[in-house]
């Protein structure tokens, strides 16, 4: 969908180019497509490299106002990364009777609580799955009007802010990631046993499920006769890591799903029948077919990480750092781009790759990475010009790093990694932004070069920066979900793996 480079780290002492620095024969065609790449002759076709500059820099919310729907992916836990330091993350959601005024059997004041248990469907953890944590259960205070977004976006709860406070503690189990795909045994119906896994099953309070059974259709304790009834009396439920906790991993749980609920096991005094006692299960779901809020809170704090020392400043930084939704990003600067003069180019490309540690084994890179530029004028950021097709192309037309956008505006690709060995011989990634189109129109002189921004995205939107992209503006989504995924790249001045534009040309 849409590509960007990455030129920065531009130590150019003198007037005109420190910008040449290698002349190899080209050996990328094939794995690019560039099948039109004119071998290298040093006659009529040059290859050269040009030094960028790159500063590492942390998202604020006017940047990066991420937004979690009911659809998504939602993250729980704690995580310690030496390089990214601190994550939290926790989840809100509300529930409401599986089937309105037939949820609960008996009537009320003569219903007895067994025990109440909330599960969650669980997909994967991020990080280490060996360490426990602990997870207290909340309820969420009446008084925040916890509101339904649907799919809506732009009316959904920012991932970066608190979106409610909690009153009542609900539960609590401490839990170890990798257990949580393992097999139990379930009651159905208050009867029927069945398998499940893959679940986060939290035991709450009886007085809390107590408190459930208590209410009927009628009267002040009306909560049956509608979700929105039912929604006056239990605002919702909060799941939080505990202060202190431990553990080195969040993980990831879907709401839309049959096993996310809170279920209610139950006596009842048969109403024909007094005095005969039967069991019986009732149930509080989310589900999308109902209007439920949800809100997935991320919180980063870098303050014991090696990223905050070089972040946010004027220096030139050696290591570039990447980290997804709510994350870091790096301006690309290439000083000597403007000093170009007018030439055929073949191809330019920024290179950059990982810088292995071995906690990549346990937090693994992005898929994908992006790049964009800030314009001045419109004071907004948007695509790199001549970099973005306004065409749609299936992702089997897709490659190395060429992208569009799709008739929705949305760009769900970036820069797919190659792989590489790193000076050790260590396998790690590599990506290169194809910005041939536009370090072309920037030696003719039809555009003037500006810095870019690399960094990864689970929904950031920017303005098309086509010239003839008009005021149209693009979804940027270069990972499947927020908090996970994160690289170390190396920076313009590293001293074993620079990032670098390379640029094959012809003299006109």
């Amino acid at each position: 969908m849409k590509r960007y480079f990455l030129p920065v780290l531009g130590i150019f002492c003198g007037t005109l180019i420190a910008t040449l620095l290698s002349c190899n024969k080209i050996n990328l065609p094939t794995e690019l497509g560039l099948d039109l790449i004119p071998p290298v002759d040093n006659i009529h076709t040059f290859d050269t490299t040009i030094e960028v500059e790159t500063y590492n820099k942390i998202f604020t919310f006017a940047d990066d106002s991420a937004r979690s729907i009911l659809t998504d992916e939602q993250f729980l836990g704690v995580m310690n990364d030496p390089s990214f330091g601190k994550t939290e993350a926790q989840m809100f959601f509300q529930i409401a009777p599986a089937s309105g005024k037939s949820t609960l059997k008996g009537v009320m004041g003569k219903r007895y609580i067994d025990s109440i248990v909330l599960s969650v469907r669980y997909i994967e953890t991020y990080g280490d799955t060996t360490i426990p944590q602990t997870i207290n259960v909340f309820e969420i205070s009446g008084t925040d009007n916890f509101k339904y977004s649907g799919l809506n976006r732009d009316s959904a709860y920012s991932i970066r802010e608190q979106p409610v406070s909690t009153v009542g503690f609900l539960g609590s189990r401490q839990i170890v990631p990798q257990t949580l795909n393992d097999s139990i045994l379930d009651i159905r119906n208050g009867k029927d046993t069945v398998i499940v896994a893959n679940q986060l099953r939290i035991r709450l309070n009886d007085e809390f499920g107590q408190r459930l059974l208590d209410y009927d259709t009628t009267g002040v304790n009306d909560a049956f006769s509608t979700d929105s009834a039912f929604l006056t009396k239990v605002a919702g439920l909060a799941l939080k890591p505990a202060v202190g906790t431990s553990g080195n991993g969040l993980m990831g749980f879907y709401l839309d799903d049959t096993a996310t609920r809170v279920t209610v096991y139950y006596r009842y005094e048969n109403p024909s029948t007094p005095g005969d006692i039967d069991t019986a299960v009732g149930y509080f779901i989310f589900t999308s077919s109902k209007r439920l809020a949800t809100a997935n809170y991320i919180a980063r704090d870098y303050s014991s990480s090696e990223l905050l020392p070089v972040a946010n400043d004027n220096v030139p930084d050696p290591i570039v750092y990447i980290q997804n939704t709510p994350g870091t990003y790096a301006v690309v600067k290439i000083p000597a781009l403007p000093l170009l003069s007018n030439r055929i180019v073949h191809l330019a490309e920024l290179q950059m790759e990982q810088i292995y540690d071995v906690s990549d084994t346990m937090f693994s890179p992005p898929p994908m990475l992006f790049m964009d530029t800030y314009d001045t004028s419109a004071i907004k950021y948007k695509t790199i010009p001549y970099s973005v097709e306004n065409v749609y192309l299936s992702v089997a037309d897709m490659v190395g790093t060429y992208f569009t956008i799709g008739t929705a505006g949305y760009i769900s690709l970036g820069a797919y990694p190659f792989y590489t060995l790193d000076p050790l011989s260590t396998r790690v990634r590599q990506w290169r932004f194809n910005l041939t189109r536009y370090v072309q129109n920037v030696v003719k002189g039809i555009i003037q070069p500006s810095d870019l921004r690399l960094y990864t995205t689970y929904d950031l939107v920017v303005k098309n920066g086509n010239p003839d992209g008009g005021d149209t503006k693009v979804i940027v989504q270069t990972t499947d979900a927020p908090a996970k995924g994160r690289v170390r790249l190396g920076g313009g001045n590293h001293p074993t793996q620079k990032m670098k534009m390379r640029i094959v040309y012809s003299k006109l």
